[in-house]
């Protein structure tokens, strides 16, 4: 899968629910790492920071606006909607997601992310 189509794939396909947590292994390196402002995350601690995003954010759908591809880095500008848990209301936002690729892989990547509404 070409980079492009990869960012894609995670982003619109993966990301949505935690169901396309068990799909997303298959895309990401065996010593994968999610950075953040908190620190480097492996992939087991990723899934539980999406399971945390479940319990605030559902019915998540995401769109890789724009996806730029040098050489095996990749960057996205994402929209997102959802549906906030605690009271019902529609939320969208933005963000922007960061990846390397290694071997037709996500090696490492890095995401923000902000609601809008």
């Amino acid at each position: 899968m070409k980079p492009r189509e990869l960012v894609r794939v995670v982003v619109e396909e993966c990301w949505p629910g935690l169901a396309g947590l068990d799909r997303l292994q298959e895309f990401v390196a065996p010593d994968y790492v999610h950075h953040t402002p908190f620190g480097d995350l492996d992939f087991e601690q990723f899934r539980s920071g999406l399971a945390y995003v479940e319990s605030v954010f559902t019915n998540r759908a995401y769109r890789a606006e724009h996806v730029l591809v040098e050489g095996d880095l990749a960057a996205a500008y994402v929209s997102w909607t959802a549906t906030r848990v605690a009271d019902g209301s529609a939320v969208e936002g933005r963000g922007a997601y960061h990846c390397r690729i290694a071997e037709g892989l996500v090696a490492e990547d890095w995401d923000v992310f902000f609601p809008t509404s």
